[in-house]
């Protein structure tokens, strides 16, 4: 398993015009975490940096008193609204795949709702059809790049490389499921095989989550039923989100929003939950260092040893890792502090194959 690290990780967000897609992508970036917070924080109009809201990493702050706090972020981009032909360059075409190909999750937004004032392109409301236009555009640029592929490797092949020989079978054998209509993500491929198809970023081989955009208050029974369907399909997390309640709230005080979600039946998903659904979907975990100086959240995939964890700090605390002290963050600051929780023996000392768990406090030891 390759071990996905980063201060952020990106979602893209697509979907069919007039879906409620930049509403969300607006409402996502209210959260926006200050530059001076976020070493690498470009925001233009269609990308933005969202701090993941993080109480472990508040806890641990005041305990230091930080003078700074930097917190885990997921990029948001916003990409262009999708229709039958974007991959032969119908609407905005190609311009939607370069950016889809940098993103870690592609979240689909998919309209449930009727509105005679907002025009569905396709004049129908079925997100489970939006969805799998949206993903066929998706499954046709992948086809291009695995034929381009293909005839770059058969001169390979037809000179006996060994290497070439296995890549040309793995390539076959995508390209015939795609034919077929399945995304990459759906193939049972084992871990030589995707290996071979990595460089290629294929659209389809991303992780995928979905947002039906909902209007409080109507019709939720059918919402509920796309939203099974939708989970049976994919076996992904489907989220009922009213976008335009999530875009209001964003102007909201707390006390607003706590007034409006307790005239509701059930409780909205909200940003928060859109981030977490996310950071879910990338089988991700939370660990931190910290000082008076600095108080970091770092993100990494779940599985990764306390080696591989350092490396997301700093390449050259992974390369030069001796040991590391791991205590989960609450109960260090239960016990007093960092002295306090090594007084009392819950502080382990770990070796590089050692698996960090969400909720570590980690301190390293590197040679440098």
């Amino acid at each position: 398993m390759s071990i996905k690290r980063s201060h952020s990780l990106s979602v893209g967000v697509v979907g069919l015009p007039n879906v409620g897609k930049s509403t969300i992508f607006n409402s996502l970036t209210k959260l926006t975490v200050p530059a001076e917070n976020f070493p690498f924080c470009t925001i233009d109009k269609n990308v933005g940096v969202v701090g993941i809201p993080d109480s472990n990493l508040d806890l641990l702050a005041n305990h230091y008193e930080a003078e700074k706090v930097v917190p885990s972020a997921m990029t948001f981009v916003d990409i262009a609204g999708l229709v039958k032909g974007a991959s032969k360059g119908e609407g905005l075409g190609n311009q939607f795949l370069s950016h889809i190909r940098e993103v870690d999750v592609i979240m689909y937004v998919l309209r449930a709702f009727e509105s005679e004032n907002i025009v569905h392109v396709y004049e129908r409301i079925n997100p489970i059809e939006d969805f799998e236009i949206v993903q066929s555009e998706l499954i046709l640029k992948d086809i291009e790049s695995v034929e381009k592929r293909l005839h770059a490797v058969e001169k390979l092949k037809r000179s006996g490389d060994e290497k070439g020989v296995r890549e040309y079978e793995v390539l076959e054998k995508v390209m015939k499921e795609l034919n077929e209509g399945i995304p990459v993500i759906d193939m049972k491929l084992n871990e030589e095989e995707q290996e071979s198809i990595h460089d290629l970023f294929l659209l389809t081989n991303k992780k995928r989550m979905f947002i039906l955009n909902y209007k409080e208050g109507i019709g939720r029974d059918r919402v509920e039923e796309w939203k099974k369907e939708l989970e049976g399909k994919t076996g992904d997390i489907v989220l009922i989100v009213d976008v335009k309640f999530v875009g209001e709230m964003a102007t909201m005080s707390e006390g607003q929003i706590d007034e409006y979600v307790s005239m509701l039946d059930e409780k909205p998903d909200l940003a928060g939950d859109i981030i977490k659904a996310a950071y879910d979907t990338l089988n991700l975990l939370t660990f931190y260092t910290g000082s008076k100086k600095e108080c970091n959240a770092w993100c990494i995939q779940k599985g990764a040893t306390a080696k591989e964890s350092a490396g997301a700090i700093h390449t050259d605390l992974e390369q030069g890792f001796v040991t590391a002290d791991v205590v989960n963050v609450r109960e260090m600051i239960e016990a007093g502090g960092w002295a306090e929780a090594k007084e009392k023996g819950i502080v382990k000392n770990v070796g590089k194959e050692h698996i960090i768990e969400d909720g570590d406090y980690m301190v390293v030891l590197a040679n440098k």
